[in-house]
């Protein structure tokens, strides 16, 4: 993603969550950033397509971060199940995201509420997988209703701790506890062997899927156009740069080692005036591992 398309993505996500996503109109997007409507119309084909690019950056950094906390763990373990589904909530909370979400459920749209359903179905999928992880194959069948139990229990929490109504509560102390509940019902719900509505409504999700790709030699351009960007680049930030275009150019990849660089990588730029762009980056690399496994 180039800078100026960034540029204007933070504009625009900074005017929505400020005047409402339905109060601003691409021309006020068009001042902020300082850009002509053809350059606006050359990354985006509307305003929601651009409030959709938002939400999907978030949503694959999401899915990043989630993919490296499992590298080199054990996915049996419920305690890295937890901080993979804490980490969405902190994302969202630390952008600001929640009025977005809420703009869209609110706004009636039908194109931007396909695209937020197309996320939670992925999201419900990915966790009823990540339950058979830990509690093994036997549950399969009652996973769907599990899952949905889960994020349900979240929701409804996350919605009691809303500012009017009480204090924020933690994230990851949530998801902790809400964990440990998903155990509790574990036994009972195999024993009875009942689901509400079992495995058959996944097989009824229609989920499109991106037809966006990205190659090797873009990436390499990227990290090599980034790499002249950043001023003062430590030795240890040069060796990844080289590194990450070196095994890009490898085949087959080598995934494992390749996210746990990236995420030395983006860590080098925490707490930087680059580390927005280190993130954005990261994300496109894994989205290559992802989509050449």
């Amino acid at each position: 993603m180039k800078d100026r398309k960034r540029h204007v993505l933070r504009v625009a996500q900074r005017l929505f969550i400020e005047q409402g996503f339905p109060a601003t109109s691409i021309q006020h997007i068009l001042d902020e950033a300082n850009i002509s409507k053809g350059t606006f119309y050359n990354y985006f084909k509307s305003k929601d397509d651009c409030l959709k690019a938002i939400l999907q950056k978030s949503y694959e950094e999401a899915v990043m971060l989630r993919s490296e906390l499992l590298t080199e763990q054990n996915k049996k373990d419920p305690s890295i199940f937890a901080e993979q589904v804490a980490l969405r909530l902190v994302i969202n909370r630390e952008d600001n995201l929640l009025p977005l979400y809420e703009a869209v459920f609110y706004s009636g749209n039908r194109e931007l509420m396909s695209f937020l359903e197309a996320h939670f179905k992925e999201e419900l999928l990915w966790i009823a997988e990540r339950l058979i992880d830990i509690h093994g194959e036997e549950i399969r069948p009652y996973a769907p209703d599990l899952s949905i139990m889960f994020t349900g229990m979240i929701q409804q929490y996350l919605n009691f701790s809303r500012p009017h109504n009480y204090e924020v509560i933690d994230a990851r102390a949530l998801v902790s506890y809400l964990v440990k509940i998903i155990d509790y019902l574990v036994a009972p719900i195999i024993q009875d062997q009942f689901a509400f509505v079992g495995s058959s409504i996944f097989q009824r999700f229609d989920i499109p899927t991106s037809d966006v790709t990205v190659t090797s030699e873009e990436l390499i351009e990227e990290l090599r156009q980034f790499q002249r960007e950043c001023l003062d680049l430590s030795k240890m930030q040069l060796e990844y740069f080289s590194f990450l275009i070196e095994e890009l150019q490898r085949t087959p990849l080598r995934p494992t080692l390749l996210n746990t660089i990236l995420r030395e990588f983006r860590a080098s730029f925490m707490n930087t005036r680059w580390e927005s762009e280190a993130k954005v980056l990261s994300t496109m690399i894994w989205k290559y591992i992802a989509q050449e496994k």
